[in-house]
């Protein structure tokens, strides 16, 4: 009987410590607030083109890869203006992504939609990586191949999307298409 007692008592004590576990544990998820269940991700809002691809060829494209194929023919001479063509190259990537948004000109969504313009927008983004990789190094053999590669996609784009150059007459004072165009401003390393 002894052990029936003692087998018993461990049995009660067990059982009172699994009621004062499962007491404390209910009573910190109650103290927690409930776990929300997840919600189904929100459709992303669209974005919206601002401008026409003609837009951001003179204001972002022309004035970056101008820079770039500048610095590949003379390759810069201070800091400054290796950290100025590595901005202008960043730009022209950033820009190629703007690209596949698409532009409010008359065949800019239409463009923006072919496999085709796409992948030559995406090769604009990477050639300009690539430049902003050989600034950042000061390596003017890599920048005037990435400033190569740079030209040849940009001329089958526009063998295959705009074979007409004119950019509708929108130019900037630092348009190449401009012919008064203000010379480039030029850095002093400090």
């Amino acid at each position: 009987m002894g052990i029936n007692l003692h087998r018993a008592w461990r049995a009660g004590l067990l059982a009172a410590g699994l009621a004062l576990a499962a007491l404390a544990s209910s009573s910190a998820a109650a103290a927690e607030p409930p776990v929300a269940a997840p919600q189904p991700a929100a459709a992303a809002t669209p974005i919206k083109p601002v401008t026409t691809f003609n837009v951001l060829m003179v204001q972002f494209v022309d004035q970056a890869a101008d820079a770039i194929w500048d610095a590949g023919a003379t390759p810069p001479k201070s800091n400054c203006a290796w950290e100025q063509v590595e901005n202008h190259a960043i730009q022209l990537a950033t820009t190629g992504t703007l690209l596949r948004v698409g532009g409010t000109g008359p065949l800019d969504a239409k463009w923006a939609a072919t496999p085709r313009f796409g992948l030559l927008a995406d090769r604009m983004s990477d050639y300009a990586m690539d430049a902003a990789k050989a600034a950042r190094e000061r390596n003017a053999k890599a920048l005037k191949i990435a400033g190569d590669n740079l030209v040849a996609n940009c001329e089958t784009c526009h063998r295959n999307f705009k074979p007409d150059i004119p950019t509708q007459n929108i130019t900037t004072h630092l348009s190449h298409a401009n012919p008064k165009a203000a010379p480039r401003i030029e850095c002093q390393d400090k």
